[in-house]
Formats: structure tokens, C-alpha cells, sequence
């Protein structure tokens, strides 16, 4: 069947709205319009009392419930959400250990881009980085469209992605387009509850085959991203965040890399 394709200009506002949207609904921004366009001409079908609209609706409810009847990816787990909100990380001002580590990430990787990555519901808070294109290196945030980090969250191991372009879930991201992000490398940063928070991330703007020895110096400075999480954050015992907002406070915040590296430490 002959494909065809057009080319739809939206503005900034616009356009952030559609990536929230389609975001939630588990789409990329392509399809989310692609499926407003047949649900308007089916409508219109419809409306003329012309044959084909009721299946073309059948059609796209169909989808809808195919993509409902999905397991919750790991990015909307209530209990992940929970713990990232309870982390007091997200908006929190930017600190100079998360911000020297990220640079160390970036220099002992030789990648342009480096990124410690906090998952939200439908956004991508960005606790420290370095690279990042504008505009979102000043707003600390990227929709979940752009995001690499949070499929990160599906396991806790590395996520390695040598060319996006050819990547089954990130060939479609507007991040190759708009950060020419073309190579990744992601290490997950869990709780103490084993619930990911985030990711340890660099990106190139190139192919790239990252290297065994690559990936395992990324996960020890991902474990000293951990470290500074325990250092800095606290779980509320009633689960209800603290009135005095994002800032971060001390307490005991054990993530399940500290809880590894302590029976390590006990078991010498």
C-alpha cells in the first residue's frame, strides 16, 4: 500500500501540549495526529450517513483498548511515582556534587552530553546535566517524548544503545531530530525499595558501540549519584511531601545500591 506523508506546522505551546498528550496516552506525537485526522473524517463520515465511519471508529477504539489493557509501564507505576515524589528530588535546585559528577560522566566517557535524569509522570526532570540543548537545559526539564532515561526504567540494568535511529523504541524520538541524541548509555538509579527514579545517562551525537569497561565506569559513578541521593534526601514516614516544597532535606534515604554495597562491606 502507497504510503503518503504531509508536514503540519504547530507552535511551541501547541506542539508541548500534543508531546504531553500522546506521551500519556503511551503514542508518539505522529500517531496521537494521526488518529485525531481519522477520528475527524470518520466523524464527518459519520455526520453524511456514509458507509466505512462506524469501522473506522471500531477501528481506532480498538487500538485505544489495546493500549489500555497493556501492562502500567514502569514510568507510571504508582509506587515508582511515589517514591520519586518522596525523594524530594524533583525541582529541586541544582548542587554542586550531582553537577561534579555529571561532568565526571561526561569527561570519562568522552560524550557530549551527560545527565542525571529524574522520571516523572509525564516529564523528564533533569537534576543535573551537561550538553543539553536549549531550551531545556535552562527549563531543567524535557517532556517524556524526548526522554531516553526513562526506558531505562524497565530494568535495572544499563540500557546501551549504540544508533537510536535504529532502535525500536527510540527510532521515532524527537530527541534524534532535536539533540541529535544518536548514541546512549543509561544506568537506572533505584530506591531503597528497588523502585527507579531515574537514570544515569550520556548521550553522542554519533554511532556509537560503548564498551563493556564504558558501561561498568557509568554504573560506579551512578552508584556515587546514589550516594549523594541518600546523603540528601529523606522519606516523610506519614507519605505526604513536606510544606516547605521541592528542597531536599537530610535523613536516610537508602537506595538498593547502598543496601548491596553495605553487605558487601559486612560480609569482609
Amino acid at each position: 500500500m502507497a504510503m503518503h506523508a504531509t508536514t503540519v506546522r504547530f507552535t511551541d505551546d501547541l506542539w508541548e501540549l500534543l508531546e504531553r498528550e500522546a506521551g500519556l496516552q503511551g503514542v508518539s506525537v505522529a500517531q496521537f495526529v494521526r488518529d485525531a485526522a481519522l477520528l475527524r473524517v470518520a466523524t464527518v463520515m459519520a455526520r453524511r450517513g456514509e458507509d466505512g465511519a462506524d469501522d473506522t471508529l471500531e477501528r481506532l477504539a480498538a487500538g485505544a483498548l489495546k493500549r489500555r489493557s497493556r501492562p502500567t509501564p514502569a514510568g507510571r507505576d504508582p509506587r515508582r511515582l511515589k517514591a520519586v515524589r518522596e525523594s524530594g528530588l524533583l525541582d529541586s535546585p541544582r548542587e554542586a556534587s550531582f553537577d561534579r559528577l555529571t561532568r565526571v560522566a561526561a569527561t570519562a566517557l568522552n560524550a557530549p552530553v551527560a545527565l542525571v535524569s529524574i522520571v516523572d509522570q509525564d516529564r523528564q526532570f533533569l537534576k543535573s546535566c551537561v550538553g543539553v540543548a536549549e531550551p531545556w537545559a535552562s527549563r531543567r526539564e524535557m517532556p517524556l517524548s524526548h526522554s531516553y532515561c526513562q526506558h531505562a526504567l524497565a530494568s535495572p540494568e544499563p540500557l546501551v544503545v549504540s544508533d537510536a535511529r535504529e532502535h525500536p523504541l527510540l527510532r521515532e524520538s524527537p530527541a534524534i531530530r532535536d539533540m541529535r541524541a544518536i548514541a546512549y548509555a543509561g544506568v537506572p538509579l533505584l530506591s531503597w525499595d528497588d523502585q527507579v527514579l531515574g537514570a544515569l545517562g550520556v548521550m553522542d551525537h554519533r554511532r556509537r558501540e560503548w564498551s563493556a569497561d564504558e558501561v561498568a565506569l557509568l554504573g560506579e559513578i551512578a552508584d556515587a549519584v546514589v550516594q549523594e541521593i541518600e546523603r540528601g534526601s529523606s522519606v516523610p514516614t506519614s507519605g505526604a511531601r513536606s510544606p516547605a516544597g521541592p528542597a531536599r532535606t537530610s535523613g536516610s534515604f537508602p537506595t538498593e545500591r547502598g543496601r548491596r554495597a553495605n553487605a558487601r562491606g559486612q560480609a569482609h
